[in-house]
C-alpha cells in the first residue's frame, strides 16, 4: 500500500484522492490554504486528514501530488523543500498541462525524483469519483523514475499514458483548452443565436444536445475527417454564403463561423468536395 498526500483541495485534489483510496492507496493528509476547502475535500474522500498545515505534506508519505494552480506550483515547492521532511527517495508529481516538472527543482535538489502528471480529463465539481479517470490519458514530463511510477499510477487507475517534451507543454495544454474550453464556448456562441431565433436559452442547450453528442460519437466511430457533416461537406456555397450574410451583424460569430470553417476546409479537400467548389468555399471564408 502506498502512503501519499495532496497539496491543493480542489477538484483535481480532491478527485485524485478519491480514487487512489478507492485502489487502496493510504492518503496521509490533504493540505489547503482554505480550512473549509480541506474539511470539504477530506469528507469526500473519506480517508487521511485535512489541514491547513504545509508541513503535514511531507510527513511519512512515498508520494506527494501537487494540485495547485499553475502560478502556485513553484511557491509550493519552495515551501516544502524549507519544511525539513527530506525528499530523497520520494516521488512528487503536480498535475498542471502547462507547468514545467522544474517548477519542483527546490525539492528535486533535495532529492525526490518529480514529474508532471497531466489528466486529459474535465473537472466540473469535487464529486466526480473514481470514474472521471477510467479510460482518460495522462501526459507525462519529468525525471525518469517519476515518469516510469506516474505510468504505473495512470494504469492503477485505469488510463493511458504519453510523454511529452517540456518545450512540447504550451502547445499540448493549448491543444487541451481548444478541445474543452473553446468547446463550451462554441455550444454557447451556438445557442445565443438560437436565443435570437425565439428559442429559450434553456431549451436551446437542450435542442443541441443530441446533435453535439451524435457529432462526438460519430468522431469515435469514424474519426475527425469522416465525422465531418454540413454544407461544407456537401459543397454548399450558397447555404455558406447565406449563413455569412445573417451573421454580418454579429462581428464575434461571424469570426468564428469563418476561422472554424476555414479549418473545416482542410477535412474535405483532396476529392470528398468539387475543387472548384472548394476554391468558392475558401474565397467566402477568406472574405475575398
Amino acid at each position: 500500500m502506498k502512503r501519499f498526500s495532496i497539496v491543493g483541495a480542489g477538484r483535481v485534489g480532491t478527485a485524485l484522492g478519491f480514487a487512489l483510496t478507492r485502489k487502496g492507496w493510504e492518503l496521509a493528509a490533504i493540505v489547503d490554504r482554505e480550512a473549509a476547502a480541506a474539511r470539504e475535500s477530506r469528507k469526500i474522500i473519506g480517508r487521511g486528514r485535512g489541514t491547513t498545515d504545509l508541513g503535514h505534506a511531507g510527513r511519512g508519505v512515498q508520494v506527494l501530488f501537487i494540485c495547485v494552480p499553475d502560478d502556485a506550483i513553484g511557491a509550493v515547492a519552495k515551501k516544502l523543500a524549507g519544511a525539513g521532511s527530506g525528499w530523497s527517495g520520494r516521488l512528487v508529481f503536480h498535475t498542471s498541462g502547462l507547468v514545467a516538472a522544474s517548477a519542483l527543482d527546490p525539492l528535486r535538489a533535495q532529492g525526490a525524483s518529480v514529474a508532471s502528471l497531466h489528466p486529459v480529463q474535465a473537472f466540473p465539481g469535487k464529486k466526480g469519483g473514481a470514474r472521471l479517470f477510467s479510460g482518460i490519458y495522462w501526459g507525462l514530463e519529468g525525471d525518469g523514475a517519476a515518469v516510469k511510477a506516474g505510468r504505473g499510477i495512470v494504469k492503477t487507475l485505469g488510463g493511458r499514458s504519453f510523454i511529452l517534451l517540456e518545450k512540447d507543454k504550451p502547445l499540448y495544454h493549448a491543444a487541451c483548452s481548444l478541445a474543452s474550453t473553446a468547446f463550451i464556448s462554441l455550444e454557447g456562441a451556438a445557442a445565443a443565436l438560437l436565443e435570437e431565433a425565439g428559442i429559450p436559452r434553456n431549451s436551446a442547450t437542450a435542442i443541441l444536445l443530441p446533435l453535439v453528442q451524435g457529432t462526438l460519437q460519430n468522431v469515435k466511430k469514424l474519426g475527425l475527417k469522416n465525422a465531418l457533416t454540413g454544407p461544407l461537406v456537401r459543397g454548399d456555397v450558397r447555404t455558406v454564403r447565406r449563413h455569412l450574410e445573417v451573421l454580418r451583424s454579429r462581428p464575434l460569430h461571424l469570426e468564428i463561423y469563418k476561422s472554424l470553417g476555414r479549418q473545416a476546409l482542410g477535412f474535405i479537400s483532396g476529392g470528398r468536395v468539387p475543387a472548384g467548389k472548394v476554391r468558392a468555399l475558401r474565397r467566402l471564408l477568406e472574405g475575398r
